[in-house]
């Protein structure tokens, strides 16, 4: 991953002809972002990776972002006595985008992942509603296995690709999930 952050620095070091335009940090004062993500948590863990879906925002140049990865069998469909061993996890990570280009910012980002095992119980039934009468979600109860959540310091780096003032493509690696999003600038629209 050093080398593919490293090889895209150097290019994009290459194609600008100006100077003046590198580490302008001023850029960052304009983007307050918001956006879904989509990618794997449980990465390099006893765990099989996943997919899961979370949540990225930007402002001022502070990024956060989570992913999270249900049980296996939430929302399955079956209603019987069976129980399934299941696992779950969950990446909280922050970082700072430091503009290389005015399209281009890296991201050193520093977190919390946990994982964890439990039981998921097919004999219940659980509804989520939206409230509006609009749509319901079923889904069964997961219970963590007492002594099974393990708490991990996650680290690692992100590009954030902003081909445009209005949205931007962050692409992150960690030691624990590998992700994506694309978030939109909302201060764009405001001008």
């Amino acid at each position: 991953m050093k080398k593919i952050v490293l090889f895209a620095a150097l290019i994009a070091l290459s194609i600008t002809a100006s100077a003046q335009d590198f580490f302008d940090f001023s850029s960052n004062s304009h983007r307050y972002e918001l956006g879904p993500s989509v990618g794997m948590a449980a990465w390099n863990t006893e765990y099989k990776a996943r997919w899961g879906l979370g949540l990225n925002a930007t402002v001022w140049g502070a990024y956060i972002d989570f992913i999270n990865i249900d049980p296996q069998h939430k929302y399955d469909q079956k209603f019987s006595d069976t129980q399934w061993n299941d696992d779950s996890a969950i990446c909280i990570n922050a970082g700072y985008q430091i503009p290389i280009l005015p399209w281009l910012r890296l991201m050193p980002i520093v977190g919390y992942a946990q994982t964890n095992e439990g039981i998921t119980d097919a004999s219940t039934i659980n509804v989520s509603s939206d409230g509006d009468g609009g749509g319901a979600t079923l889904y069964h109860t997961y219970k963590v296995t007492p002594g099974t959540r393990h708490h991990m310091f996650n680290y690692g780096g992100g590009l954030s690709v902003q081909p445009l003032k209005w949205f931007s493509v962050n692409l992150v690696y960690t030691r624990y999930a590998i992700y994506g999003g694309i978030s939109v600038n909302f201060l764009a629209f405001a001008d």
